[in-house]
């Protein structure tokens, strides 16, 4: 592995040229070993190559190089490796390594990743949030670049219903990046895993966060984008998963909302709709559960004036005076309909006097 650990951090020699070495046979333990010689018979190699990696083998202390990686927390896969995603093989420029803090994604459960703006809305954050918690509930590994906003949302949803949720990052898996999401950066680590194919201790750079959104989708069976404007990152992962043969759902938007641009867009192209998480979350497992569940049962809670005034709400926030003026109650009593509805933990009050649906 510590020769592995040697061509990982070769970042000069692509990630193209790493794979074709791999299916010539020439493992990392092989060509440290090369001889100027033997380079020249690597026909896709160039002069530089040939120089590069011979210099590089000549002066890298693996031994050294190998015990300092030991001493950190972090685990190493490479395609050479029976251990590394298969999702990842077949894609566009694999990576040939990844490290990884915690867990990588178990390979007989399905990924969904959520991705989305990061000054995204508060109706993006509560759909985000709802749909990872429903996704989670069935199983389903949540993967996501913990990035501000939706990113952020789409890890913390997974984990308020203790699922498995993995970061890509866009710098070493040992930095945290954003800084401010270091409490989540500890409960990924927890719940599933931190994930890049950089070097540990390499900083964030512009440069390596389009390479970041491949690794998401390729590790993903389906790509769900929540809130996007005209130009965004997400835009990118949602263009490599169609390039990877990943299915693309969006959360539409309205038309006047700079957010939704991006996904109303992606729509026009002909990505799918979320319209319905339940129904979403039902058709992806590919099975209709008939027994009750347990969001079943708690619905089997509300009464009449309960549930009609649930089946207003949505992710939106509502005005009070809104609702007073859909429902057949009195101002007050419609206040007390709303205080049992947030009791039982199935609305929340955004702002005063304006409800969302928690669930």
């Amino acid at each position: 592995m510590k020769f592995k650990l040697w061509l990982s951090g070769l970042m000069e020699i692509s990630n193209a040229k790493k794979k074709l070495l791999y299916d010539c046979g020439i493992t990392a333990e092989k060509l440290f070993f090369m001889s100027q010689n033997e380079l020249k018979d690597i026909r896709f190699f160039t002069d530089e190559d040939r120089k590069l990696v011979k210099k590089s083998a000549e002066s890298f202390d693996i031994d050294k190089e190998w015990s300092m990686f030991l001493q950190k927390d972090i685990n190493l896969v490479t395609i050479e490796d029976k251990e590394y995603p298969d999702k990842l093989r077949n894609i566009n420029n694999p990576p040939y390594s990844l490290f990884y803090i915690g867990k990588l994604p178990d390979k007989n459960r399905k990924c969904v990743s959520i991705v989305g703006a990061r000054g995204r809305s508060a109706y993006g954050c509560e759909v985000t949030r709802a749909l990872s918690r429903a996704l989670s509930k069935q199983g389903i590994q949540i993967i996501s670049g913990m990035a501000r906003g939706i990113d952020r949302d789409a890890h913390l949803g997974c984990i308020e219903a203790e699922g498995s949720t993995y970061a890509v990052l866009g710098s070493g898996a040992d930095v945290c990046y954003p800084r401010e999401n270091r409490f989540l950066y500890d409960k990924i680590r927890l719940s599933g895993g931190i994930i890049s194919e950089l070097v540990p201790g390499t900083g964030p750079q512009k440069m390596f966060f389009p390479m970041r959104n491949r690794v998401i989708s390729g590790l993903s069976d389906i790509v769900v984008i929540v809130e996007a404007k005209n130009r965004s990152g997400s835009l990118i992962t949602a263009d490599f998963a169609m390039e990877q043969g990943k299915d693309v759902y969006v959360v539409p938007g309205r038309i006047t909302d700079p957010l939704s641009y991006g996904c109303n867009r992606l729509i026009k192209q002909g990505a799918d709709i979320i319209y319905n998480i339940d129904e979403f979350v039902s058709d992806i497992t590919m099975t209709r559960l008939t027994e009750c569940t347990q969001m079943d049962f708690r619905k089997n809670l509300l009464d009449k004036k309960e549930a009609l005034v649930y089946s207003l709400l949505d992710f939106c926030p509502i005005g009070i005076g809104t609702l007073s003026q859909k429902v057949p109650y009195e101002l007050a009593e419609l206040f007390e309909i709303l205080n049992s509805l947030i009791n039982k933990g199935f609305v929340k009050e955004s702002i005063s006097n304006y409800y969302i649906r928690s669930l």
